[in-house]
């Protein structure tokens, strides 16, 4: 026996271990289970669900006969304070709330609560509408329409959306359970699209969001904003929500075609740069200097007598017009823009007038008859301090005296304060589409209640306000209001401040009095000097013919309409000088 051989035979045999068949079996199971389980779980997990939800979800309605409103596409709801709906269905007709239309569609409807009148005008007529009745005024005109047209609701008043289509270029379409109204605006542009095949749109995006709508092949959706694999679609049915970006046909883009006529706003121009002239005038007798105040105001092509003023809170108005006068302007070739106040008369409230269709009514006709009786050129308003709850009331006003103007080929001009937060109400874009002239009143930065001393109108200030004023009106409207005068400043030792108005001359003879010397200041523009009396310091920022000329390049550098010049009484020769180079 060999030695490998004897190797072999003593190694001992291990002895083998098998798993029971039982337990390979109940492995496999478990294996098998688990994959189920994590088969069902991806299952559920991806799988889309097909739980539907109400549309009552997505559109809060909280109102009695309320009904939703969706604007180019995008739901507007009314915020928590808001005590009304946006829309309301009555006798199953679709009414806007008056709120909504102003902030969203159209600024145009000024309503009156005291005489629940409801008014807009186009570009050439005057509409009129009261509340609880389907008649209607255009101009003077009678029409009907099957509804009524203003009906009231809580705290507010809502005007029939077929009305509203008349003035404002809209479009919209109704959809019931529940109400809501698609409302579209004449160039909205919008993606249109279709869907190609079954699909749905759901709350949110993502395949377990509950279902809106089960959409049908070819279904035409507007796509508004793409987020990814999903976008967010509004339907043809008023269903709004998300639908998968693979379910949607390529699209492009429409815009929502204008149903109404163009406005277009005329103006009258002078043909010729303005030189417009203030002249205050506060008895009818002072008419008669009118000769000698045109032979010594140098270049004036236009004058603005300070001839009306408002009477009483129905829409009177005093009046010292005189023919003479005109007849010596017109003789001259200057024209006569009558001028009309809010300030003389402390007892009559200027929103009261403004505001109540009937008392704007009276102002208007009164204003027109006195320029066609006197053969006034025009008609310049000076309503200044207006109150915020006047700035409808004031803007219709000149609407519907434009309007009356232009028939009788009467210019309109308006005078604005530099623009600032607290004149926002004065709306000036809104003006520049109906008068024909829109004067920026450029001084007073500081004034007889200023709580600092300052320039009446520092040239810095003033190409700022024509800056701002420009961003409304066009340059070929705009006209540039300049002092005549200036401020003295007393400022006490106890910080007291006051101020006395002085003309260019007598500002002059002032300085000389007092022995005061001056020099330019840059940044006003102005020449300035000061002094000490008594414990008393005196300022003042001079307006003479350098500063007055500053003015001037601005208005011919931005090139504006031309100039006028606040007032007859503070000018001298020198000023009428520097005018003649650039007027």
């Amino acid at each position: 026996m060999s030695y490998r051989h004897n190797t072999h035979y003593n190694r001992k045999r291990k002895k083998r271990y098998r798993v029971p068949r039982g337990y390979i079996y109940i492995a496999a199971l478990l294996i098998i289970l688990a994959a189920f389980i994590v088969g069902i779980y991806a299952i559920k997990k991806y799988t889309p669900t097909k739980e539907h939800a109400p549309l009552t979800d997505v559109f809060v309605l909280t109102h009695d006969n309320q009904a939703a409103v969706v604007l180019n596409s995008e739901y507007i709801e009314p915020t928590e304070d808001v005590a009304h709906g946006y829309a309301m269905i009555d006798s199953g007709k679709v009414y806007l709330e008056l709120g909504f239309v102003k902030d969203y569609l159209d600024d145009g409807y000024v309503y009156d609560p005291t005489e629940i009148t409801l008014r807009y005008a186009t570009d050439t007529e005057i509409y009129t509408a009261n509340l609880g009745s389907n008649a209607y005024l255009i101009d003077k005109s009678n029409n009907t329409m099957d509804n009524n047209i203003v009906i009231a609701g809580d705290d507010t008043v809502f005007i029939l959306a077929d009305y509203v289509k008349l003035l404002t270029d809209i479009q919209y379409e109704y959809f019931e359970s529940p109400d809501r109204v698609f409302i579209e605006k004449a160039g909205y542009a919008k993606q249109t699209a279709k869907a190609k095949g079954k699909t749905q749109i759901r709350i949110l995006n993502g395949p377990k969001s509950p279902i809106l709508e089960d959409v049908e092949k070819g279904e035409a959706i507007t796509v508004v904003r793409d987020t990814g694999k999903w976008s967010f679609v509004v339907s043809e049915k008023g269903v709004m929500g998300y639908m998968k970006n693979n379910k949607i046909a390529a699209g492009k883009e429409e815009k929502v075609k204008a149903t109404l006529p163009e406005r277009t706003y005329n103006h009258i121009s002078t043909g010729k740069e303005i030189s417009l002239l203030w002249h205050q005038v506060t008895a009818q007798a002072a008419n008669a200097d009118i000769a000698t105040v045109l032979a010594d105001s140098g270049k004036v092509n236009v004058i603005s007598p300070t001839w009306f003023h408002l009477s009483d809170n129905k829409g009177g108005i005093a009046s010292i017009a005189s023919s003479s006068y005109v007849s010596t302007c017109h003789a001259a070739g200057v024209q006569v823009w009558g001028l009309i106040s809010n300030l003389e008369d402390e007892s009559v409230d200027t929103a009261t007038v403004l505001n109540t269709t009937s008392s704007r009514d009276s102002l208007v006709n009164n204003l027109i008859a006195q320029a066609i009786t006197y053969g006034l050129d025009g008609i310049n308003i000076d309503i200044e301090q207006l109150p915020g709850a006047a700035s409808d009331g004031f803007i219709q006003f000149v609407k519907e005296l434009s309007i009356k103007c232009e028939k009788n080929d009467i210019i309109l001009s308006v005078d604005n304060y530099v623009p600032t937060a607290s004149s926002a109400g004065y709306n000036r874009k809104e003006q520049a589409k109906y008068a024909d002239y829109v004067i920026i009143m450029g001084y007073d930065e500081h004034y007889s209640g200023s709580e600092e001393a300052g320039s009446v109108a520092s040239i810095g200030w003033v190409e700022q306000g024509v800056k701002d004023t420009l961003e409304e009106v066009p340059a070929e409207q705009v006209v540039l209001g300049m002092p005549f005068y200036c401020r003295v400043w007393n400022i006490a030792e106890d910080g007291s401040i006051s101020s006395k108005a002085y003309g260019m001359d007598a500002v002059q003879t002032y300085l000389n009095t007092n022995g005061v010397s001056t020099a330019w200041d840059d940044a006003s523009g102005q020449y300035y000097g000061e002094y000490v009396k008594d414990g008393t310091t005196y300022k003042v920022w001079v307006e003479d013919e350098a500063s007055l000329e500053e003015k001037l390049k601005v208005m011919d550098n931005y090139g504006l309409a031309g100039g006028a010049f606040w007032k007859k009484g503070f000018d001298n020769t020198g000023a009428w000088n520097v005018i003649a180079k650039y007027l």
